[in-house]
């Protein structure tokens, strides 16, 4: 297995894809750490630190810590997932839809991907919108300011960080090596197991 591995490394190409891949896995990581514009990190941190078994913990691991701290990814891919799931059981009930996924071809599966993405858009809205008035009611002075302006900025900021991790995960699997979304996923609960 190790002399599998020697070769591979040898062939430019290879050696090219990994690099690519450790450079985009080493700008989600960096991303994690960007936090959205309005949020006082010292009082979340303050409110979320006996969050370790509950639901927020378990967001928290797959997101890579990046939900413990509202930064950018602090939603990660779960919208795209999620958008991705309902569209494969919409295909099961409408017939148009079905056509698209089975008999499109390749232009079939560029329709799909772009459905995806536009309901990924719609729904990371819906979980930003909620995020934001959940933390709002349920923690106190984790936002600066809370208000209007406040949550917009936060809304946008988690919709692009969302959007910029799914085009990350595009780039990794053209570009790079494997599926670019499990490898942001596996690279997410990865980051999280020293502090387990």
């Amino acid at each position: 297995m190790l002399n599998t591995i020697k070769n591979s490394l040898k062939n430019p190409e290879i050696r090219k894809r990994i690099l690519y891949t450790l450079l985009l896995i080493v700008v989600f990581r960096l991303g994690c750490y960007i936090i959205v514009p309005g949020v006082n990190s010292a009082m979340l941190a303050e409110q979320l630190k006996n969050a370790s078994g509950t639901l927020t913990g378990l967001i928290n691991t797959i997101s890579g810590g990046a939900f413990s701290k509202l930064s950018i990814f602090a939603m990660s891919i779960t919208p795209y997932i999620t958008a991705s799931i309902i569209l494969q059981l919409l295909a099961m009930i409408i017939p148009s839809l079905e056509r698209v996924a089975k008999d499109g071809g390749e232009e079939g599966k560029q329709k799909m991907n772009k459905y995806t993405k536009v309901l990924t858009i719609v729904l990371a809205t819906v979980e930003a919108l909620g995020i934001y008035i959940s933390y709002s009611k349920a923690y106190s002075n984790v936002f600066i300011d809370p208000g209007l302006k406040t949550g917009v900025i936060f809304v946008l900021s988690l919709v692009a960080g969302t959007s910029l991790l799914i085009w990350l995960g595009d780039q990794i699997s053209n570009k790079g090596i494997g599926n670019g979304i499990s490898m942001l996923i596996f690279v997410g609960i990865v980051s999280g197991l020293p502090s387990a």
